[in-house]
């Protein structure tokens, strides 16, 4: 009996320390950290680092353009095939004049050969191979310029997203004022009807308020877990991590610092990366050209014979050139240059297309942010109207001035103005990430 009391009370012990390991973990995060962290734990940047270091990978492949291929063999051969009996004798240095005997030329005796051979392969002009170099190498600086792309978008999708944790926060304290204030209006409703100052569809009125506040309160909640869980997921973070931006949205950038920022996008990253795809794809057509000029290559052996393993009795060499050419190859290379021609130019309309799409995106952006930053003052100075509209309605209610309906009505205009004016300043700070990104240029 007393060994299962203490197999329940670890059990339960175990169990509460789970419970205690899986509960929710707070993590205060400035937006600094945020794009630092996402820079080592975003599992897109990694993965575009290591698409990075497989391109690397294969533009060291076409290093035996120019460096030699070393092959080393050991083979062992059991034999009484007349031919192969008679060669190995003689790789071995062991033929006799007993061995010309014509019978045992045809029938000869069992013979084993073990084989111990070292290869080179020199190539030394390989004109096709050098221009398939210089496509390898310009892919290799695409992919890094991807990956530099990669890591632009990815932070500013951390910007967008850390911004968006931060007006779920504020909407939340909106809704959660506007519940408090509605409250306190119930409770002033319920008083005055009890003094016989309002009816009882007033009452009704305001506790219908109230629900409806309950209601947008628990939405606003589940928009800020799901905006916590996005900021989470992004960094590369347990979902559970409850994260806490110290950033606020009111802090805004130059509006004319940004609109005035020079234009450059030539040297974009995304853009680069079309230009070395482009010059990769011109390099493998001059590739398949060159495959009809033809090859020559440089090869040697050195190779040791004995009827023992492993032994070296007897040796000989080879040295020698090969110069190869293919004339005709039932057009095979014919097409491969027509496709590499085709490719090119599919390259060059790709680049002048997404160029032009930049320009206009950029100007657009322009235009968005100056939009933005324009909306800010207005519903500020409509928040501050709603506000004080809903102070003086309250006052005169309390007089018994106003109808209970005009004061929610009042109420809720104020709190949907102060939503407005939050959501416009995230609207100017995404407008601003925006810039940033087509720009690829701080402008804070």
């Amino acid at each position: 009996m007393r060994n299962i009391i203490y197999l329940l009370t670890f059990v339960l012990a175990m169990t509460n320390i789970q419970m205690v390991f899986a509960q929710e973990t707070e993590l205060k995060l400035s937006l600094k950290d945020a794009l630092q962290m996402a820079d080592e734990t975003n599992r897109q940047i990694n993965k575009a680092k290591e698409q990075g270091k497989a391109a690397k990978a294969e533009f060291r492949q076409t290093n035996s353009v120019f460096l030699p291929n070393l092959n080393l063999s050991h083979t062992a051969v059991s034999t009484n095939d007349p031919l192969a009996t008679f060669g190995f004798k003689l790789k071995q240095e062991i033929t006799t004049q007993a061995d010309f005997n014509p019978i045992l030329l045809n029938e000869p005796a069992r013979i084993e050969n073990y084989n111990t051979k070292i290869e080179v392969q020199q190539p030394i002009i390989n004109i096709d191979g050098l221009y398939g170099r210089k496509a390898a190498n310009a892919k290799m600086q695409a992919v890094d310029f991807t990956t530099e792309r990669t890591i632009n978008y990815t932070r500013f999708e951390v910007k967008k997203a850390y911004y968006q944790l931060e007006l779920a926060q504020e909407a939340v304290r909106v809704v959660e004022k506007s519940l408090e204030t509605a409250k306190a209006a119930l409770q002033l409703t319920q008083n005055n009807l009890e003094q016989g100052y309002v009816k009882e569809a007033d009452l009704l009125s305001a506790k219908v308020c109230v629900l409806e506040l309950n209601n947008q309160l628990a939405d606003a909640k589940n928009a800020k877990k799901q905006a916590g869980e996005f900021l989470a997921y992004i960094l590369g973070l347990d979902i559970r991590t409850v994260l806490l931006p110290t950033e606020k949205l009111d802090q805004k950038p130059s509006l004319l610092q940004a609109l005035n920022k020079e234009e450059d996008k030539g040297m974009r990253s995304d853009i680069m990366a079309y230009k070395k795809s482009l010059e990769a794809r011109e390099n493998m057509l001059k590739s398949e050209k060159m495959k009809f000029l033809p090859r020559l290559n440089a090869f040697g052996a050195y190779e040791w014979n004995d009827s023992q393993l492993m032994g070296t009795s007897a040796n000989n060499y080879m040295i020698g050139a090969s110069l190869s050419w293919n004339i005709f190859s039932g057009y095979k290379n014919v097409g491969k240059v027509q496709k590499a021609r085709a490719e090119l130019k599919i390259a060059e309309l790709e680049l002048a297309d997404y160029q032009s799409k930049s320009g206009m995106e950029i100007q657009a952006a322009k235009r968005n942010l100056k939009v933005a930053f324009d909306r800010i003052e207005m519903s500020k100075m409509a928040k501050e109207q709603a506000e004080e509209a809903f102070r003086i309605r309250t006052n005169r209610y309390k007089q018994g001035l106003e109808k209970t309906i005009d004061v929610l009505q009042s109420e809720s205009m104020a709190m949907m103005k102060n939503l407005d004016y939050i959501n416009s300043l995230y609207q100017y700070h995404v407008a601003v990430f925006q810039l940033e990104l087509l720009l690829e240029k701080e402008l804070q």
